[in-house]
């Protein structure tokens, strides 16, 4: 029997305000990833006291995305019925009859994840062992659930390891015959805090860069500015 580790370091927050839910019935629409990391940010928005539907303009900027896109998608989610024409949220959706939701951390569309890797850390935290956070679905299992490739699933596992939101062991088993065989690989859900810390810094460097850069670019326009002729004041050039 495989053995769980419990993960350490989990931040001790109140889930109310760092935390929104999502109905389980989501999973039944088989989103397109980009309206279902919209529809993430209204369920976001109206958990945390967004009274008024938020704009074409304030999704696009929570989601990194133009607001062409977002209306476009939006316009796909209101055919579903999962949104209303003022870009807020169904009220059959947030009453959704099986009662169960699944919860995703606040700060996820600040790491402006790929909208499929976006879907399948949203599927992960779905299925995951609350007191362990892990969990081990297959590839095909992850891509049937939401309606992606294989191969799309497989990229966007690359992308959740590379921002530090889960990590991921190899298993193997063994047969009647005693035949080693690969398993399902074990995914264990890392605390967002470090994803965001990774963000930053990702961010810091970057800056840093641009800065070293502008300060190159300064330094060669001077040493053009010296090295160029200037007018004397009868009109002739001098070096």
């Amino acid at each position: 029997m495989r053995k769980h580790r419990i993960p350490i370091g989990w931040p001790r927050r109140d889930p109310r305000h760092s935390r929104f839910p999502i109905p389980n019935a989501v999973w039944e629409y088989q989103l397109k990833p980009i309206a279902f990391v919209i529809l993430s940010y209204l369920c976001c928005h109206t958990s945390h006291g967004g009274a008024d539907a938020p704009s074409l303009a304030v999704i696009a900027k929570g989601i990194h995305k133009s607001e062409g896109t977002v209306r476009k998608y939006l316009s796909a989610l209101a055919d579903t019925g999962l949104v209303t024409e003022q870009c807020s949220l169904a009220a059959d959706f947030l009453s959704a009859e099986s009662g169960k939701f699944f919860t995703l951390p606040n700060e996820i569309f600040l790491l402006n994840l790929p909208p499929s890797a976006f879907m399948v850390y949203s599927y992960l935290l779905l299925i995951e062992d609350r007191r362990t956070h892990t969990c081990h679905p297959s590839y095909s299992t992850i891509a049937a659930a939401i309606g992606i490739s294989r191969n799309t699933v497989i990229k966007s596992i690359s992308v959740l390891l590379e921002k530090h939101l889960v990590t991921m062991e190899h298993s193997q088993y063994l047969d009647r015959r005693r035949m080693k065989w690969n398993g399902n690989n074990l995914y264990t859900i890392l605390p967002t805090q470090r994803a965001v810390d990774a963000f930053h810094q990702r961010q810091l460097c970057l800056l840093e860069l641009e800065a070293q850069r502008r300060k190159l670019r300064r330094l060669q326009e001077h040493r053009v500015c010296q090295g160029a002729p200037s007018a004397s004041t009868n009109g002739t050039l001098v070096s």
